[in-house]
């Protein structure tokens, strides 16, 4: 989990949601071999990734990139780079994970990136796009883009504000008060470094309060 006390540093979302990304293509074949083939590809992709994600988890830098490099090559040579579906934007968010891990922050913000525009063609929910958000803001305020890293923290933001205020208090998933938390984090975080100190002292209140209350 991502903790969200006051350090100075914009907090990310870990992979894991990404690494399970259940989300399945559609098949217009129902039935016969090549049904049971897209599902077989699916299930390659998927495990490739959690693999990886295991792998990156546990320090073992090179079998994670193999497994995700895997992964995005399986994808590549069935759909094509640019085809917006969920297990390529799995895979860039992950590969995106991997290199912000190893401290290549220019690849890692190239995948993200990709992944954002993915998720947003694909109408994914609004809880995996504020992750991938905050993971974009988490590399651009390592860049010391300020500017940049709090437009998407306040994308993030409102994506997970409307989202809980359109469910019934009782049945909002503490994940999602907890990404609700780090957005708020995030942006006080980031506009503490612009220097914009009152909008940063109320951003740290607010995600104070989600995090007292909710977490």
């Amino acid at each position: 989990g991502c903790g969200c006390g006051r350090n100075m540093t914009a907090a990310v979302v870990s992979g894991h949601s990404h690494a399970y990304g259940m989300a399945m293509e559609e098949n217009s074949l129902s039935h016969g071999a090549l049904h049971q083939s897209q599902q077989d590809y699916e299930q390659l992709v998927l495990n490739s990734n959690k693999e990886g994600m295991d792998f990156l988890r546990k320090g073992q830098y090179k079998q994670a990139f193999e497994q995700l490099k895997y992964a995005e090559a399986v994808v590549v040579a069935k759909q094509g780079e640019d085809a917006p579906t969920n297990l390529m934007s799995v895979t860039c968010n992950n590969l995106g994970c991997y290199y912000k891990k190893v401290g290549k922050l220019h690849g890692a913000l190239s995948y993200l990136r990709r992944a954002l525009q993915m998720e947003v063609d694909l109408n994914t929910d609004e809880v995996t796009l504020a992750g991938t958000h905050l993971n974009i803001c988490a590399i651009l305020s390592k860049l010391e883009k300020h500017d940049k890293a709090v437009q998407h923290a306040l994308s993030a933001l409102e994506l997970i504000n409307k989202r809980v205020s359109n469910t019934d208090p009782a049945e909002v998933p503490i994940d999602d008060y907890s990404v609700l938390a780090i957005a708020y984090h995030n942006v006080a975080v980031e506009r503490d470094l612009l220097q914009q100190y009152d909008k940063a002292a109320a951003a740290f209140q607010q995600g104070h309060q989600v995090a007292k209350r909710c977490l």
